[in-house]
């Protein structure tokens, strides 16, 4: 099997995360046509945090979660079905949580996005019967020794995309190996052959999936590699020592975010754990507590980020040592001041690609704080007021 150990993070089998999307009505007017080359660019931009760029490409990066951008892969191809083109767009992280499949048109309509694939992943066009899929492999371990390989199948139409076809393919213990392979494909049906090089209870079996017309995809009734691959990781004994994602909560733990200590919720009036209140206007607004700060600032910090995905803005808060300036963990000056019940000092305005960042240094007693304000540019001035608000809601337990 042909891999790159380097690039594969130890992970468990991710729950499915994968939206087929059908296309709104909008207009094609003054929307320009885009290639595989400005995609990259676009992805580039989202991942490193542009939320103007993420827009564009319908949200494909969560940035609830800390900046990612050093990425294993990143490729766009092309597909042509039913005379249209598509762009396929994938990047892959050393952390599964950050992967990305999707299938865009060349005004970035958003056709699919996949959020569950794990580590060494590849996709290629493949013609079956004469008719166009997207094939796509994972090659990843589990239980830091098991190597798994998975296929996914989907299928492109003039609205939507869909994952039509997934199943384990293979499955390496230290002492065995089962593979599971295609050996007949129709538009009813898709037929398995199960082996191994020893005897086990699935030797010499064959399994059947039937297309599942109001689901769109095929189902087995019996699901024969799928169940046996999981009883096999679950019997598995070894002792764990690679970060594995299960669930939500791994998956959040994995980017240091600790999902136990309240920390993705809707919110209006907060009071942090680091000794401050802060008011929020409306349920649009969530709170991310124990949040790994990487962007703005010169070195990761931990603290409390407030985000508005809808607006594109989020707001930072980092608790630092009252001996220290603001101006030793970032690179603006914080020229104005103000007096009154606290010090507070902050930056102008900063252009930042396609946002506004602005730094505030607040201080009370032995207690200080820097608040990074990031909006969009696009957003800025119809919602200035409400930023105004939510910085002169900050209030210290000094």
């Amino acid at each position: 099997m042909l891999m790159n150990q380097k690039k594969i993070l130890a992970a468990a089998i991710i729950a499915l995360s994968v939206s087929g999307c059908a296309l709104f009505n909008r207009s094609n007017i003054n929307i320009p046509n885009y290639n595989s080359q400005l995609i990259k660019e676009l992805i580039l931009k989202a991942v490193n945090g542009d939320t103007s760029a993420n827009y564009l490409l319908g949200n494909l990066v969560n940035l609830n979660l800390p900046l990612m951008n050093n990425y294993n892969t990143l490729s766009v191809d092309s597909m042509t079905a039913g005379g249209k083109k598509y762009y396929l767009a994938l990047i892959s992280f050393p952390n599964p949580a950050y992967n990305r499949f999707a299938v865009y048109d060349s005004v970035l309509n958003l056709y699919l996005v996949d959020k569950s694939l794990n580590g060494y992943i590849t996709d290629t066009v493949i013609t079956i019967n004469r008719k166009k899929f997207i094939k796509v492999s994972e090659d990843y371990l589990t239980k830091d020794i098991l190597i798994l390989n998975r296929l996914s199948l989907y299928q492109v139409n003039d609205t939507s995309a869909e994952l039509i076809f997934r199943t384990f393919t293979k499955l390496i213990e230290p002492k065995a190996e089962y593979d599971q392979i295609i050996t007949g494909f129709s538009d009813d049906r898709i037929v398995t052959s199960l082996s191994n090089k020893i005897n086990s209870p699935i030797s010499g079996k064959s399994d059947v999936f039937i297309y599942n017309y109001s689901k769109l995809k095929y189902i087995s009734p019996n699901n024969i590699f799928d169940k046996f691959v999981e009883a096999q990781i679950n019997g598995f004994k070894h002792k764990v020592e690679k970060p594995e994602i299960k669930d939500k909560g791994t998956l959040y733990s994995s980017v240091g975010i600790d999902i136990g200590l309240d920390t993705i919720k809707t919110t209006g009036n907060v009071r942090d754990i680091q000794g401050y209140t802060l008011t929020l206007p409306d349920n649009n607004w969530k709170v991310l507590h124990n949040f790994i700060i990487t962007d703005l600032v010169k070195k990761d910090f931990k603290g409390t980020r407030y985000v508005n995905d809808i607006i594109g803005a989020n707001i930072s808060v980092i608790l630092i040592p009252s001996q220290d300036s603001a101006e030793m963990f970032e690179n603006y000056p914080l020229k104005n001041i103000s007096e009154g019940k606290y010090r507070v000092r902050y930056s102008d305005k900063i252009p930042s690609m396609k946002d506004f960042v602005q730094y505030f240094e607040l201080s009370c007693g032995v207690k200080k704080y820097i608040l990074i304000l990031r909006a969009s540019k696009f957003t800025y001035d119809e919602f200035k007021s409400m930023y105004q608000g939510i910085i002169n809601s900050f209030t210290i337990d000094c």
